[in-house]
């Protein structure tokens, strides 16, 4: 549905008190997080829980968590170009703006990981390109890019109207018409730019972890696919939950088939990632090697809770986005899609532990009667009481590891809680 837009479009009025306490609660976490990463780079990632055994931990896991939504953000936005949704082209927006906050929570949640940061320069100076990672950094770095274009090309009308926004001179010696007339072309052709990207995104991030060939976790051509059915999930979910916000509990009837229609795409995409959840677990299961044996007694047994967390609170909300009661109202659609955040950020730390807790190394003992022995792994610190080599850690994420976690998810809010105060992300009825 096309609505017009009002003479003077402003950013939101009625919701300004609750966007104003927003800001100022993510701005004082995310100075609590900087505060902890300060900390962590003066002491090193041994104030973290993450070892050698268990290297990659909670920050690669909101690192995922962000990468998804930030390519499913702008999924929606372009396939609204390309594949004329007209009842979602309202939103269009919003949807950038949730890709282009999450591309920055994903960038940040990266360089605590890596604890020396100076050291980029050397990716940058000596890329390895037979390294994912170097990829990642590539495609994450273009798609920063391309959602912000998609943000500015698409608000260029209110921002020559009212004088402000970033690079706004040129606009002033143009006519409305004609910035109309640029914005709906660039957007467009953005929007051809962006959808591959976006795919190209989580294929990379998802290639990391099925390239490691020694994880038979991650070994597995399916985790591109499901990594992609999972960011149109959650990065769909988003914008509609900041579309709920900008919409309003007045205006909700309006956009209702919208909505609905985003409900609808959930959904499916959830429908897409089971069909491959239940692949990867049948081909894992079906011929019983030892490896496969290990990895389900640490899915059902170890980590079960985690893991049925990951299956059924997505599963709720995909059966729950289907019906038409999922869909009906501004409270429905904000509780599935806070279910699916939670299995979506599980389904994240699931996939660390069962790979990390699968030692791969083995020396064969013939006539002893064992035919392969774990190789115990150093942790890398000698502690009393402590033992220095281990098959297992039992991963628990520290306090500093959690308080810097929510650097991206206070950088996000504070972002799209920031351009939203500033301006109009809806389009304004007349009158």
């Amino acid at each position: 549905m096309n609505v017009p837009l009002a003479t003077k479009p402003r950013p939101l009025q009625e919701t300004a008190p609750q966007i104003n306490r927003v800001l100022l609660l993510s701005a004082l976490v995310l100075l609590l997080s900087l505060g902890a990463w300060g900390y962590q780079l003066s002491q090193g990632l041994i104030v973290t829980n993450m070892r050698n055994p268990f290297s990659w931990g909670l920050y690669i896991a909101t690192f995922a968590f962000f990468v998804g939504i930030a390519a499913g953000g702008l999924i929606v936005s372009s396939s609204v170009y390309l594949f004329n949704l007209e009842k979602l082209k309202p939103l269009t927006r919003v949807a950038s703006l949730s890709a282009f906050a999450s591309t920055l929570g994903a960038g940040a949640m990266i360089l605590p990981d890596m604890g020396r940061i100076d050291r980029i320069l050397n990716l940058i100076l000596h890329p390895n390109l037979r390294s994912p990672l170097v990829w990642d950094v590539a495609v994450i770095s273009t798609y920063m890019v391309v959602t912000f274009l998609s943000v500015y090309v698409q608000l260029l009308p209110e921002w020559r109207e009212s004088g402000r926004g970033f690079f706004n001179t040129w606009t002033k010696s143009r006519t409305p018409e004609e910035i109309q007339h640029f914005s709906k072309i660039w957007s467009r052709r953005v929007a051809m730019v962006g959808l591959p990207v976006a795919v190209l995104i989580h294929t990379v991030t998802a290639l990391i972890f099925a390239t490691q060939a020694s994880r038979g976790w991650w070994n597995t051509a399916i985790l591109p696919p499901d990594f992609i059915a999972v960011a149109v999930a959650s990065g769909t979910a988003l914008v509609m939950l900041v579309s709920l916000v900008v919409v309003g509990k007045a205006r909700f009837t309006e956009f209702q088939g919208a909505f609905a229609l985003l409900a609808k795409i959930v959904g499916g995409a959830l429908i897409v990632h089971f069909f491959f959840v239940g692949v990867d677990l049948l081909v894992h299961g079906w011929w019983g090697s030892p490896e496969s044996q290990e990895i389900f007694s640490l899915l059902f047994g170890t980590y079960a809770p985690v893991y049925l967390t990951e299956l059924l609170l997505p599963g709720f909300t995909m059966l729950f986005f289907l019906t038409k009661k999922g869909s009906s109202t501004a409270k429905t659609l904000i509780f599935g899609s806070v279910l699916l955040f939670i299995g979506v950020f599980a389904h994240r730390l699931m996939l660390m532990f069962p790979a990390f807790n699968a030692i791969p190394l083995t020396l064969s003992l013939p006539g002893i009667g064992m035919e392969s022995w774990a190789y115990p792994i150093s942790v890398g610190v000698l502690r009393p009481g402590l033992p220095s080599f281990v098959t297992f850690w039992a991963y628990t994420p520290s306090v500093f590891e959690v308080v810097i976690a929510l650097l991206p998810f206070a950088l996000v809010t504070f972002v799209i809680a920031l351009a939203l105060k500033l301006y109009p992300f809806l389009p304004v009825r007349r009158g």
